[in-house]
């Protein structure tokens, strides 16, 4: 995920289309402002979303007698 300190809105890699600025900053504020990459925000991000995924039911199979 790539971090704008300067409004604060993040953006994954497939949302940006090539540059490393912010697109925000740029369209709003006519300003080009570097983005920061953070690789652990990245990891977590996909934590999260694999944790938000429902799971399968799971199936308890009783050995009959």
């Amino acid at each position: 995920m790539f971090h704008c300190e300067r409004c604060g809105i993040r953006f994954s890699t497939g949302a940006l289309s090539g540059g490393t600025s912010c697109p925000r900053c740029k369209a709003r504020d006519g300003v080009s402002v570097q983005l920061t990459w953070e690789p652990l925000l990245a990891a977590r991000t996909a934590a999260a979303l694999a944790e938000a995924r429902p799971r399968a039911a799971r199936v308890t199979v009783a050995h009959g007698s």
